[in-house]
C-alpha cells in the first residue's frame, strides 16, 4: 500500500513544479519571440487561471467516470504537450499549448486523492496523516525546485528544456500508476458537473486561500524589497526567502506530530499564530537578515496549514465527491497566490514593507480565528468521542 502514495504524488508534482519552473524561462521565451514582457507573462499567469477555474472539473470527471483514468489521462497530456511546446514554432502556439499543459497537471492531483481515500481511508474518512504530509511534501518541494531545476536545465540546453523535461517525469509517474495505482469503483450516473460544496468544505478552502494570500505576499515582496532597498543581488535575495520553501517541507511531520497528540485543531491554531508573528515580523524588517526569521515563520505557519486544511477536505467531504473537494481545494491555493499578486503593486511602493506587513497581519488574524473556530469533525461526531479529525 505504502506504494500507492508514492504513485499519487509522482503525478501531482506536475502542477507545482510546471508552475514555477516558467518563471525562470520567460526571459529567453521573450527574447526568441520578441512579444514583449506583457505578452510573455500569459505562460505564467494563463497556467494561474486554469490553475483556479479546472481542478474542482478534474475532480469531478474523477468522481464521475474513474480517478484511475483521469490520473493517467493527465500524465499522457503533460507528456505530448512537453514534445509540443518544445517544438513550437510560433509564440501564439507556445501559449495554446502551454494552456493544454495546464489542463494536464491539474488532473493528477484530485484524481490521486480520490484513489488514496478510498483505497487507504480510515473510519473518519481520512487516509493517513502519513500520506497526506508526505504528499504536501512533494508538493512544496516540487515548487520550491522548479526555479532552480528550469535554471539547470535552461542553461545546458535553453528555455525548450524545461518543457522536454516533464517527457521522462511523465514516462516514470505513468510506469508508476499502471502497475501501483489500484482501480477504483465509481457511481456517478447521477453527478453534478460540478457538485454543491457544503459550508464546512467552503470555509475550509477560503481558510487556505487566505493563508496562500499571506504566503505568496511575503514570497513576491521580500525578495523585491532586498534587492531595491537592501542593495542585495538577485540570487542572493532568493536565497534569503528560501526558508519559506524549506521550512514548509521539514515542518511538515511536526505537524502530523502535534495533531496525533493534541488534535487537528492545534495545529490550525499554531499555524494562525505564526502566520500573525511572521506578518508582524515583517513590520521590523529593515535590517537585511530579518528577511530569514519572517520567513522562517511563514514557512512553518504554511506547513501547518496545508497539512490541517487538506486533512479537513477529507472529514468534510462526502466520500463519493472526493475528486471535486480536492479540486476546489487545490484551485483555492491558485486563488490566493493570484490575490496576492494583484495586491502587491498596491501593497509594495518599493521602499518599505509596511502596508503589506499590516495587510498581512489582518489576514493572518482571521485565519487564527477561523482555525478556533473551524470545525474538526464530522456533523453528528460527539465531543465524547474525541477530536475524530486528529489521528
Amino acid at each position: 500500500m505504502e506504494r500507492l502514495p508514492v504513485a499519487v504524488a509522482l503525478g501531482s508534482l506536475f502542477n507545482p513544479l510546471n508552475s514555477s519552473m516558467i518563471a525562470v524561462a520567460l526571459a529567453g521565451i521573450e527574447a526568441e519571440f520578441d512579444v514583449g514582457i506583457a505578452a510573455v507573462t500569459w505562460l505564467a499567469g494563463g497556467f494561474y487561471v486554469i490553475g483556479i477555474m479546472v481542478p474542482p472539473l478534474m475532480g469531478t470527471l474523477a468522481d464521475r467516470f474513474g480517478p484511475r483514468l483521469v490520473f493517467c489521462a493527465g500524465l499522457v497530456t503533460m507528456a505530448v504537450t512537453g514534445v509540443l511546446a518544445a517544438l513550437a514554432p510560433t509564440y501564439p502556439a507556445l501559449v495554446v499549448v502551454r494552456l493544454l499543459q495546464a489542463f494536464g497537471s491539474c488532473a493528477t492531483m484530485p484524481a490521486g486523492m480520490v484513489i488514496v481515500q478510498a483505497a487507504m481511508a480510515d473510519a473518519d474518512g481520512r487516509p493517513p496523516p502519513r500520506v497526506i504530509a508526505m504528499i504536501s511534501m512533494v508538493l512544496t518541494a516540487s515548487a520550491a525546485t522548479g526555479p532552480v531545476l528550469g535554471g539547470f536545465l535552461i542553461s545546458l540546453w535553453g528555455w525548450r528544456a524545461i518543457f522536454l523535461v516533464n517527457v521522462p517525469l511523465a514516462a516514470v509517474a505513468f510506469a508508476a500508476a499502471l502497475r501501483w495505482l489500484p482501480k477504483v469503483r465509481v457511481d456517478g450516473a447521477r453527478r453534478a458537473l460540478l457538485p454543491r460544496q457544503n459550508p464546512r468544505l467552503l470555509a475550509t478552502y477560503g481558510q487556505y486561500a487566505l493563508v496562500n494570500v499571506v504566503f505568496y505576499v511575503a514570497f513576491l515582496a521580500l525578495p523585491l524589497w532586498a534587492q531595491r532597498v537592501g542593495g542585495v543581488p538577485a540570487h542572493v535575495a532568493g536565497l534569503l526567502v528560501l526558508p519559506l520553501s524549506v521550512l514548509a517541507i521539514v515542518a511538515t511531520p511536526v505537524a502530523v506530530t502535534l495533531a496525533a497528540r493534541l488534535g487537528m485543531r492545534a495545529v490550525l491554531v499554531v499555524s494562525g499564530a505564526l502566520l500573525v508573528a511572521g506578518s508582524c515580523a515583517m513590520l521590523a524588517v529593515g535590517p537585511v537578515m530579518l528577511v530569514p526569521v519572517v520567513a522562517a515563520l511563514l514557512g512553518v505557519a504554511s506547513a501547518f496549514s496545508q497539512f490541517g486544511l487538506n486533512s479537513l477536505v477529507f472529514v468534510h467531504a462526502g466520500g463519493r465527491d472526493t475528486g471535486s473537494a480536492v479540486g476546489f481545494f487545490q484551485a483555492s491555493r491558485y486563488v490566493g497566490a493570484a490575490t496576492a499578486s494583484a495586491l502587491l503593486g498596491v501593497l509594495f511602493d518599493g521602499t518599505s514593507l509596511d502596508t503589506g506587513g499590516w495587510a498581512m497581519a489582518g489576514v493572518s488574524a482571521a485565519v487564527l480565528v477561523a482555525g478556533v473556530l473551524a470545525p474538526v469533525r464530522r456533523p453528528g461526531t460527539s465531543a465524547s468521542g474525541g477530536d475524530r479529525s486528529a489521528p
